[in-house]
């Protein structure tokens, strides 16, 4: 018996899933790219941000997280820019909420 096998054999026995954890990092930090650029297109589109350099900001994090996902993938260093890019990514409900054109400011928040 190939010893790959009795390791997968022994791991389906305890439960334990197949897929790989990095794949699923990978795929998940794939699709937050996806879905924040979607979302800073949606917002330069109908005009809640400004288009210019603002938005160079969001681009240059999207670019590194990207380069860290697919690149250093695997690594410490791309578990590390991974992380630093979710954070971001979860601050934008933050951003959005906050200030006099935010959700809850300004004529949305009257």
């Amino acid at each position: 018996m190939n010893p790959r096998t009795s390791v997968r054999v022994h791991e389906a026995q305890k439960g334990e899933s197949h897929m790989k954890q990095t794949a699923l990092l990978t795929t998940a930090s794939l699709l937050t790219i996806l879905f924040i650029t979607l979302h800073l297109t949606g917002d330069i589109l109908f005009r809640m941000s400004p288009a210019g350099l603002v938005n160079l900001f969001a681009v240059f994090v999207l670019v590194v997280q990207l380069y860290g996902t697919l690149v250093l993938g695997g690594r410490r260093a791309g578990y590390i820019i991974i992380f630093l890019g979710s954070v971001l990514g979860l601050l934008i409900a933050v951003i959005h909420m906050k200030g006099t054109r935010g959700l809850l400011g300004g004529r949305r928040g009257n």
